[in-house]
Parts: structure tokens; C-alpha cells; sequence
């Protein structure tokens, strides 16, 4: 029986420049002719991953940091903020000026009176990372946040550090997860109910397939891969990685403009 193998998208498999390494692409295609599975294990919402990274050809999918959940074709988990938490949350985020994008696996909405500042960040944000504006998939704007289903996380721009604030009024209710975007303002990130993780999704997967957490390999770059590279059997950071997680982890590869994945699955004998 082979590995389970869960990859990080930006900055492991894509670079942020919108780079992917042929390497890259490679070392995921004879990994899964050696019997391996790949499963992509990603913040971005299900319908926010680019085509290009879904035409590679994957096991399974965690998309929402553990939100939604696909292994072998088929649905396997679907979890997302209660109604109530949702709306009480968003309330304290438009007093505090924040402009949010609300996310599920089928779409992505932002509030019409935020609209206008929206479209200006994802002008920035599609820039910085070398994304096609007129490939990337806009938000549809809502007039009440009771318009959004199942919202399974909260992309969050504001001029302020709103963590703080949301920590000290919430306590731990919310996962809270800086972003590494090249955002200009104050602080960018995601929020989560506590009860999505990435290592929950790998937990189902795992499951799902009849496999132990020994049998997991975990390859990442950011603190937002911390728990999933914890939570595997064997965690890789990628050269480019922050410093906490090439802390954690068991092996730190090179970054992913020299080939990081590719180096990674040959130190691990996976091609």
C-alpha cells in the first residue's frame, strides 16, 4: 500500500509569480503511477483553484482548509459556519470597515455596499500574483448577508489588524490565518470555524481510504500548513517556507523554483 501525499497549492505547487514547475507536475503523475495517492489540501475554496492545478490530475481535494472534502470523485465532508456565528461575525467585521469575500465550494460573494473596494484589491491582488483578471472568478455581489449558503470561510482585507479584536470578543471559536498576499493595506487573512482544519480533511481522507496518519505525507510552506505537516506521518517544508514551519517539519526540501516538490519525492522515494 502506498503513501497518502497532501500538497499545499501556493508556494508548493504554484509559485506566487503563477509559475508551476514542470517538475512539479511530474513528480505528482509518477508518484501516482508508483502506486501513491495526491490530494491537493488547500485554503482557496473549492471554485477558487485554478483549472491548470486541477488538470494535473489528483486523488482527492481539501479545499477551505478542511471545509469541503472530495477523495475518489465523490463528496466525503462538507462542514461550514453556523448561521448564527456567521452573521454575528460578519456584523463585527463591517463595523470595522473590513471588506470580506464569503466563500463556499460552489461560489464566492461580497457585499454590494463593499463592492467598489473589493474590485480595487482584486485588481492589486490579480496583479501581484500574476494571475489573468479576466480568468479569475469574481465574486457575486449580495445585497444581505442571509443571500450567502454555507459559508465555509471568511477572506478577510481590512486597514486594521482585526484578530485582535476577534480573538478578544470570541476566544478560540475561530481559526484565524494571516495571508501571505501582496495586499498593501493593514492585514489580510482567513477565518474558519474551529471545527475546520486541514488536518481534519486529511483525517477523512485517511479514513476514507483505509489508510494510518503513518501512511500520510504532508508538503507545505506557510503557518498555515503547521497543522497538516504536524498532523502527517512524515511533514516536508518547502524552501521557500516561513520559518516556523521548516522548524516542524521533518524535512525541508529546496524552495519550489529549484525544483522543491521534485527533490521532496525523491528524498522520500516516492518517484
Amino acid at each position: 500500500m502506498g503513501k497518502v501525499i497532501f500538497l499545499d497549492v501556493d508556494g508548493t505547487i504554484r509559485d506566487f509569480d503563477g509559475t508551476v514547475p514542470p517538475s512539479a507536475v511530474e513528480a505528482i503523475h509518477k508518484a501516482r503511477q508508483n502506486g501513491h495517492k495526491v490530494v491537493l489540501n488547500t485554503g482557496r475554496i473549492y471554485c477558487h483553484i485554478e483549472k491548470k492545478i486541477r488538470d494535473i490530475g489528483f486523488d482527492g481535494v481539501i479545499a477551505s482548509s478542511g471545509g469541503y472534502i472530495e477523495y475518489q470523485g465523490e463528496r466525503i465532508g462538507h462542514k461550514y459556519f453556523t448561521q448564527l456565528a456567521y452573521i454575528e461575525l460578519m456584523k463585527d467585521l463591517v463595523d470595522q470597515h473590513c471588506v470580506v469575500e464569503m466563500g463556499n465550494n460552489k461560489e464566492s460573494y461580497v457585499l454590494r455596499e463593499s463592492w467598489e473596494e473589493y474590485c480595487r484589491i482584486y485588481t492589486e491582488l490579480c496583479e501581484g500574483l500574476c494571475v489573468d483578471e479576466t480568468e479569475a472568478l469574481l465574486p457575486r455581489p449580495v445585497d444581505s448577508l442571509l443571500e450567502v449558503p454555507d459559508v465555509e470561510q471568511l477572506l478577510v482585507f481590512s486597514q486594521e489588524e482585526v484578530s485582535r479584536e476577534i480573538l478578544a470578543k470570541w476566544g478560540y471559536s475561530f481559526h484565524i490565518t494571516n495571508l501571505r498576499l501582496p495586499y498593501t493595506e493593514k492585514w489580510s487573512g482567513v477565518i474558519t470555524p474551529n471545527y475546520i482544519t486541514k488536518a481534519e480533511g486529511m483525517r477523512q481522507i485517511l479514513k476514507a481510504g483505509e489508510y494510518d496518519r503513518e501512511d500520510a505525507v504532508a508538503v507545505g510552506d506557510s503557518d498555515s500548513d503547521i497543522e497538516m505537516i504536524r498532523y502527517a506521518g512524515t511533514g516536508v517544508a518547502m524552501g521557500n517556507g516561513t520559518p516556523w514551519v521548516k522548524e516542524i517539519a521533518d524535512y525541508v526540501t529546496e524552495p519550489i523554483a529549484e525544483d522543491g516538490l521534485w527533490n521532496a519525492f525523491v528524498h522520500l522515494g516516492l518517484v
